[in-house]
């Protein structure tokens, strides 16, 4: 008996020091009060005021099929096994823009891919230095579907989302996106440009609140608003930006054919229509938002998500008037955060360092564009659809129309309603790593950028 309870005591005290090492108690300071939130404010403080360049906006757009030379695991994944895929169901693709006026230009990236990787980001310092792009004018998106090319990403819990890393697949995306950008660039002309949202029913839902049974619909607000920007060339062609807040996430699972999704489907039947010659989505503030469940059966699902809104531009996009605009900037913004504080329970996290070798340790940016009255806000995260209402409101009272956009080359998880944290969910729980009021905080890091 004697030998079991000093048994028992070595366990309990190796219990007690690994706890002690890898765990510590969850940081609720108010993030106003923090050192990371007055380094943000510096940092904005920092950014500078430039007058609009004179002469006409150009723009130009390439499309390139994001198909490797060689198979890799899908991104996310989830019940897949990191098996590789074993053909397309529907073609991937990298769409790119390129917008100058007077000596400035940004590239527009939209790459069907779970996100856009760090491992891919940090590859364009220097990639297309000589063509004039780097960090500082590429504004990256992604449609974020769940069924594309994964491999990126060397960290334990990389390989859990995107399959085992092979250091060929950010070089091949990052190679990619470079093309699409230098032919994007060789295709440029004058061009006017437009924007409207749109109202849409039994699209999306706030699938966040729906599935806490204890909280009643009512208390989950939805971003429900299809956002497209109009691009019209001298020439006569004319592209079209579409957001939206409905998760790109009908091929979430099983699915072993490499798939760009609804919005896949979506932008194929928006080309052929004949009056979008070339659509490009992104993933709008898709944190807490799914798609509306019409069918339980993926691929009636998919063409359901893919009419609903293609009806919708197809209705509107005669009437979406454009003009010729000024003011072409965009702002690339270190984003400061405090230590990981990913929950073990309610009030226990594990320490930083064990999230950082679990995880990798990478910087994270808010990135922003504008083109005339026209504001990008670009999100290293699964922004959630419930913050955009305050931040469209600063926008409008500045006198721009706002569209918010998730995956911008880094990622930190989900950041969701402040009033949503302390629920026991994957996305508040599993995927909320830096600690309580993000939502609040990144909302008032745009606020405060689009204000000056």
């Amino acid at each position: 008996m004697k030998r079991i309870l000093k048994v028992l005591g070595v366990i309990v005290l190796l219990l007690f020091v690994f706890a002690a090492i890898c765990v510590k108690s969850l940081d609720t300071t108010p993030y106003r009060q923090t050192e990371f939130y007055k380094k943000e404010l510096a940092a904005i403080a920092e950014i500078r005021n430039e007058k609009p360049e004179i002469g006409n906006l150009e723009v130009g757009w390439s499309r390139i099929n994001l198909l490797p030379p060689f198979a890799t695991p899908i991104a996310i994944d989830a019940h897949r096994g990191g098996k590789h895929f074993e053909g397309v169901h529907d073609s991937i693709y990298v769409r790119a823009f390129v917008f100058r006026q007077g000596n400035k230009k940004v590239a527009y990236i939209s790459a069907d891919l779970l996100i856009i990787p760090p491992s891919v980001t940090r590859m364009f310092d220097t990639i297309l230095k000589a063509q004039g792009f780097d960090l500082q004018n590429i504004y990256f998106t992604a449609t974020h579907t769940h069924t594309s090319l994964g491999a990126w990403y060397d960290s334990y819990v990389g390989k859990l989302f995107a399959g085992k890393y092979d250091d060929r697949v950010p070089i091949f995306i990052a190679t990619t996106i470079s093309q699409a950008i230098v032919d994007a660039e060789k295709n440029c002309a004058t061009a006017k440009i437009g924007y409207a949202e749109f109202p849409t029913s039994k699209l999306v839902f706030n699938r966040l609140i729906t599935q806490m049974a204890h909280l009643p619909d009512s208390l989950g607000e939805v971003d429900s608003m299809l956002r497209v920007v109009k691009i019209e060339k001298s020439t006569g062609e004319k592209a079209a930006i579409i957001t939206f807040a409905a998760h790109n996430t009908v091929f979430h699972e099983n699915l072993m054919s490499l798939s760009a999704d609804w919005c896949g489907l979506l932008m194929r039947q928006l080309n052929e229509s004949g009056k979008v010659g070339f659509a490009s989505f992104s993933a709008g503030a898709v944190g807490s938002h799914g798609p509306y469940e019409y069918s339980k059966e993926q691929e009636v699902e998919a063409i359901y998500m893919a009419d609903g809104v293609s009806k919708i531009v197809l209705q509107k996009f005669d009437s979406i008037s454009t003009e010729s605009v000024s003011g072409l900037n965009m702002i690339r913004l270190p984003l400061y955060l405090r230590e990981p504080n990913l929950r073990v329970t309610e009030n226990l996290a594990i320490r930083p360092w064990l999230f950082n070798e679990l995880f990798g340790d990478e910087k994270v940016y808010i990135n922003t564009l504008q083109i005339g009255n026209i504001f990008f806000a670009g999100m290293p995260c699964d922004f959630s659809g419930e913050l955009v209402n305050e931040i469209d409101s600063a926008a409008v009272r500045n006198s721009l129309n706002l569209l918010v956009t998730s995956f911008n080359g880094g990622y930190m998880g989900y950041v969701t309603d402040s009033r949503r944290y302390k629920l026991n969910t994957y996305e508040t729980r599993t995927m909320g790593w830096f600690g309580d009021n993000n939502g609040d905080y990144l909302s008032e890091v745009v606020m405060r950028i689009l204000e000056k």
